[in-house]
């Protein structure tokens, strides 16, 4: 299968679906650019405002200013935001003559505004992260399987993977994240593949997964979420059913006795390891994101002083089972792994 060069998969419609035009692509990046910057400067304008009134109110807090950590975070997003498009704009009027130093300057765009948006983390709402395992990322190829509690989850592999160890990695997204900018710019520009979830036909949709496992070097990883959504209590009863209702008893057997994490959806995972089945597959459990999921989150504290933490191992490939039922019987038994994990470390 071929793979768009990054150079023209900035230049010419996506083909996943999401822009069905290059106008409606501009159209959509016009918007969501003019957000950023129209939020940005709204912010900075009313800070004298805000911030001595949430200064107040937070003395009467029990949570060290939550509200007022909160304003600074948001205003923190919105200038790391205008900073990465910034940079992309940068970066686009310097040319795309050369593939790989097209690809250096944006993987290390995406870098810098990971590490912008953790290190604001660190300091505004006293955010930590233990990494257990980390080594296991410092050379590619690899498959990368990791558990999904919230939208902060996406920022995780960069912090462990390739801020720690210069990891070039490949994501699969969930489409309605394009209306983040800077992920929608950068993330055309790199080996990404924005998925729409719940797809009636999910052929197209594996097959933009696949493709990732093209030309995976030494310096290469791709990250999949295989829940392909966040846990919840309702979503596993529901997830229960479905495997229980198409007589998929071995599987419902499995996801029995998982109690953290939702049993993850193969198409895409099994794809990626039938396209690349000499490459090896590596596992990111992690606790500690479920309080970063909401806003309410931090208005109200609770999100304050949060303890991230990650623990990662790696099978070889020679250790994966070939044959299908095998590997899907493997695969289970290693998301049980994250399960426990989860159970065991959770707060």
């Amino acid at each position: 299968m071929t793979t768009q060069r990054p150079e023209d998969r900035d230049q010419f419609p996506t083909e996943d679906g999401a822009d069905l035009s290059v106008l409606g692509r501009q159209l959509r990046r016009a918007g969501t650019i003019l957000g950023v910057h129209l939020a940005l400067v709204l912010l900075l304008l009313s800070s004298p405002l805000w911030v001595p009134l949430l200064a107040a109110v937070g003395l009467f807090q029990r949570n060290s200013f939550p509200l007022l950590r909160c304003f600074l975070y948001l205003t923190w997003l919105m200038a790391c935001e205008s900073a990465g498009l910034i940079g992309a704009l940068g970066i686009a009027l310097r040319g795309r003559n050369y593939r790989e130093t097209w690809l250096a300057r944006n993987y290390a765009l995406q870098s810098f505004w990971v590490g912008a948006l953790y290190w604001g983390a660190r300091r505004l709402l006293g955010i930590r992260l233990d990494v257990q395992g980390g080594e296991v990322l410092a050379r590619g190829p690899v498959i990368l399987l990791i558990r999904h509690a919230s939208v902060v989850d996406a920022l995780l592999p960069d912090l462990v993977a390739a801020r720690a160890y210069g990891l070039r990695l490949r994501y699969v997204l969930k489409r309605e994240l394009r209306i983040d900018p800077c992920l929608d710019i950068v993330g055309d520009r790199l080996p990404n593949a924005f998925v729409l979830r719940g797809a009636p036909d999910s052929g197209p949709e594996i097959a933009r997964v696949r493709a990732l496992a093209d030309n995976l070097g030494a310096l290469d990883g791709v990250i999949l979420f295989p829940e392909g959504t966040r846990f919840t209590d309702s979503r596993r009863d529901r997830i229960l059913a479905g495997l229980q209702s198409r007589g998929e008893s071995i599987r419902h057997q499995a996801a029995l006795g998982l109690k953290k994490v939702l049993p993850p959806r193969l198409g895409g995972v099994l794809a990626l390891m039938d396209a690349a089945p000499e490459v090896d597959v590596a596992f990111c459990a992690h606790t500690g994101t479920e309080a970063l999921t909401r806003l309410g989150d931090l208005a109200s504290g609770a999100a304050l002083g949060a303890r991230l933490r990650v623990g990662c191992w790696r099978v070889p490939a020679s250790e994966i089972p070939r044959e299908e039922q095998a590997r899907k019987a493997w695969l289970d038994g290693e998301w049980a792994k994250v399960d426990r994990w989860v159970q065991a470390h959770g707060a």
